[in-house]
């Protein structure tokens, strides 16, 4: 009578006891192993025509649309990302101060929260709400884009305005309604797709 796996997974191990079968010995084996694995279709058609039935937990992998997908019991389903959050690494320019910095990541999809004071002189806007280009931070690494310059959004409660975030990971105010007084917080808030993880 064939034993099961040591690790709880209901595979069937050919014991010394049993008749001499080797086909059916390396079936079994194979048959215990192959579901838990992650399998390989051609397409979503072709793992349904092979699958009729399928485990929850089963895992495969979609060669058409490269999608890894697991059996939830009901459905097939993506994992999402894990998602990733960093707190610290945000570095003020001179006229700012650094409050509170938070980033969140999951997958390409990222979302950065900075929260600034303005510490220099007020900074005057034109009747258009434009001011010079203003360095204000410099955003860490891991939480960069990693294609062209980001547009952002401001604001202190009395004023907003538009920033830019490039590769380099330096922010930049470019326009201000009203103005950003001395002594001023400023919440900055940008999402992209990173083209790379």
């Amino acid at each position: 009578m064939p034993t099961q796996d040591d690790f709880g997974q209901g595979i069937d191990l050919v014991s010394l006891t049993d008749a001499p079968d080797l086909p059916k010995a390396i079936k079994d084996l194979a048959d215990g192993v192959i579901p838990r694995g992650v399998m390989r279709f051609a397409s979503a058609s072709a793992r349904g025509a092979t699958l009729d039935t399928p485990e929850e937990g089963m895992v495969t992998w979609l060669i058409d649309s490269n999608a890894f997908q697991i059996w939830n019991g009901s459905d097939w389903v993506t994992p999402e990302p894990t998602l990733v959050i960093g707190t610290t690494g945000l570095s003020a320019h001179s006229g700012f101060s650094v409050n509170d910095f938070h980033g969140a990541r999951q997958g390409r999809s990222t979302s950065v929260d900075m929260y600034l004071t303005r510490t220099g002189s007020t900074i005057d806007a034109s009747a258009g709400g434009n001011i010079g280009d203003i360095t204000c931070a410099t955003v860490p690494t891991s939480w960069r884009p990693t294609h062209g310059t980001i547009n952002g959004f401001w604001d202190n409660g009395s004023s907003c305005g538009g920033f830019v975030v490039g590769t380099d990971g330096i922010v930049t105010l470019r326009t201000a309604s009203g103005g950003i007084s001395s002594g001023s917080n400023l919440r900055l808030h940008v999402s992209f797709l990173r083209t790379t993880f």
